[in-house]
């Protein structure tokens, strides 16, 4: 692999929460970041001090601030986290994706690593939460959506199989690919490129069991070709490759827990509030369900 891709993250933003059970981000970043040299900046938004109380003055404000550094502080370092290697930054803003989403484009994070609601396994009413849904929206760099109890007591953390990057073959994944790739590098896992084709769903009925069966092989072997010629257009022919047919989060879903995949990596179509109306989001729904670690890349 080359030494740009082993190198390509350099500095991790990581979305911090001060609840106890929600330490999964700081976790995976510590599983990253062992033995690099990687900077890791820990964000945690605070209530802008006048909507917080209007009746606190500077100095008040300035104590709470440092508590609350001291206190991100202290999350990070329990975590796992080099505490010569990360810092805290505090940001006042009342909507607290915004608050993570113009800190990562001014900080220069490379990705910006943050919680879900839902945990492994669970399946409540809300599984990503508000904010990690609107950062998603917004992508101001790659995103990782990690279960927030990821590398708990119980759980060994990264997966031993692949680092699985989800691909349609058009430019919306191109950086999904080099970033999955770069990440492959860094843990000494292999790479794997799935890639999916329609599902057939008009007659289906009306044809033979065998003509089907050949017909399924043929759009098999279709776009099994498509994908080893842009993968080798992209430099990725080391990588292994895996061919569906139909609902790609359902797919993705199944492989990355059939192949106990240390991360998903998908590209984002950047969907509007229109489109989302009438298009699913493939990543929302991996970085919702998936037990392993999603990162969504935004294309370009």
């Amino acid at each position: 692999m080359p030494d740009q891709q082993k190198s390509a993250v350099k500095k991790w933003g990581v979305g911090v929460e001060l609840a106890a059970d929600h330490l999964g981000p700081l976790r995976l970043v510590a599983a990253l970041t062992e033995g690099s040299d990687d900077l890791t900046v820990g964000v945690h938004v605070i209530p802008d001090r006048e909507l917080l109380n209007p009746l606190i003055n500077h100095e008040e404000a300035q104590q709470i601030r440092q508590q609350v550094a001291k206190d991100v502080a202290e999350v990070m370092t329990r975590a796992g986290l080099d505490v010569e290697r990360v810092r805290a930054e505090l940001v006042e803003d009342d909507q607290v994706e915004r608050g993570l989403s113009e800190s990562a484009a001014r900080l220069g994070v490379d990705a910006l690593v943050v919680g879900r609601r839902a945990k492994r396994d669970e399946d409540p009413l809300v599984r990503l939460g508000e904010v990690t849904r609107r950062l998603l929206r917004r992508l101001p760099v790659p995103v990782v959506v990690v279960p927030p109890d990821f590398g708990v007591d119980d759980d060994r953390g990264l997966g031993e199989g692949p680092i699985i990057v989800g691909v349609d073959l058009s430019e919306h994944c191109n950086e999904a690919a080099k970033f999955a790739a770069a990440l492959a590098a860094r843990l000494d896992l292999p790479l794997l490129l799935a890639h999916g084709s329609q599902a057939f769903h008009w007659g289906v009925s009306y044809i033979p069991t065998a003509t089907m069966e050949r017909l399924q092989n043929q759009t098999r072997e279709a776009a099994g070709a498509k994908l080893r010629e842009w993968a080798a257009a992209q430099g990725l022919g080391h990588a292994e490759h895996h061919v569906f047919m139909g609902d790609p989060a359902k797919h993705l879903l199944q492989v990355a827990h059939a192949k106990d995949a240390a991360m998903v990596v998908t590209g984002s179509r950047m969907l509007g509030p229109v489109e989302r109306l009438f298009l699913s989001s493939v990543s929302s729904e991996l970085a919702a369900a998936a037990n392993c670690p999603v990162a969504v890349v935004p294309g370009g």
